[in-house]
């Protein structure tokens, strides 16, 4: 207690800055996270053991920085980016994605479902020809 006596104004000041500057890094932004642009198309065969999850309803996978995922509407990839801070942790849960950091939702064409989310999702274009999907 005599430690904060002694730092007077100062410390108080001092401490107000950092709460003050704390605050701002917090989860409060509003500005949308801009992933990178998907440089090229790429193709995903589902044939392989890396890709197996992908023949069931619910499955998902997270191949170059893209979500893919087999969902009740079909074949959907999005940005594995989270628009809400910026996380790479985007997933399919329960027929919407999903970041664990903060809980930002997003549904199956890429719109915010929750505060955190409000920002949308890029979603990519999926094409099947057998069991070779592409995403563009």
């Amino acid at each position: 207690m005599i430690f904060l006596k002694d730092l007077g104004l100062r410390g108080a000041s001092l401490v107000a800055v950092y709460c003050a500057g704390q605050s701002l890094t917090a989860c409060s932004q509003n500005e949308a996270i801009t992933p990178a642009p998907l440089g090229s198309p790429f193709t995903v065969d589902m044939n392989t053991s890396a890709n197996a999850a992908l023949l069931k309803q619910g499955g998902y996978i997270v191949q170059n920085n893209v979500v893919i995922a087999n969902t009740s509407k079909g074949y959907v990839a999005v940005t594995v980016v989270c628009s809400h801070e910026g996380q790479r942790k985007v997933t399919l849960r329960s027929d919407e994605f999903y970041c664990p950091q903060h809980g930002a939702r997003y549904d199956l064409s890429g719109k915010g479902l929750n505060s955190e989310g409000r920002n949308g999702v890029m979603v990519y274009s999926v094409t099947q020809s057998g069991n070779v999907l592409t995403v563009s």
